[in-house]
């Protein structure tokens, strides 16, 4: 099973097809890299696709405290698996939380980089963000003409 180790010794079990430009997919909450099974075998035919379980998803660590889960880690372990597959740079896909890791590796390895895809994200989890993504989710329901939450809470 495929591990890469990160530089708080974590490791990270990670799924890897495919040759050429580096595409990395970052799941969601409720998934792991089986998520993006569908995306690697179809991106694998042109690019070398990466999966990996976050921090806390068997068969990577699950770290007992609090303290090792963050923002800020999320993001160092998209580089840690760059890093252990000798990849200086890539295209970081990330669905929801793996968005939420996606767009702050944007901030902190923006140099790493190619490109970043970050879906079904709301950038700022306060109150009146939530509600007011999930009133405005409530009304598009019936509408197939909607647009992104995120246009509703933008400052």
């Amino acid at each position: 099973m495929p591990q890469a180790r990160t530089d708080d010794g974590i490791r990270l079990h990670y799924e890897e097809t495919g040759a050429g430009t580096p595409v990395v997919f970052v799941h969601e909450f409720a998934g792991d890299a089986r998520s993006w099974e569908p995306q690697l075998r179809h991106f694998g035919q042109r690019y070398r696709g990466v999966a990996f379980n976050a921090r806390g998803y068997p068969a990577s660590d699950v770290p007992e405290s609090p303290a090792a889960y963050s923002q800020a880690r999320a993001a160092d372990d998209i580089a840690s698996v760059l890093d252990h597959l000798r990849i200086d740079r890539a295209h970081v896909v990330g669905l929801s939380m793996g968005g939420f890791a996606t767009l702050h590796f944007g901030f902190r390895h923006a140099a790493r980089a190619r490109s970043l895809t970050v879906a079904g994200c709301v950038p700022r989890n306060t109150p009146s963000a939530r509600r007011a993504c999930s009133s405005r989710t409530r009304t598009r329901a019936a509408s197939p003409s909607s647009g992104a939450c995120w246009r509703s809470i933008r400052p």
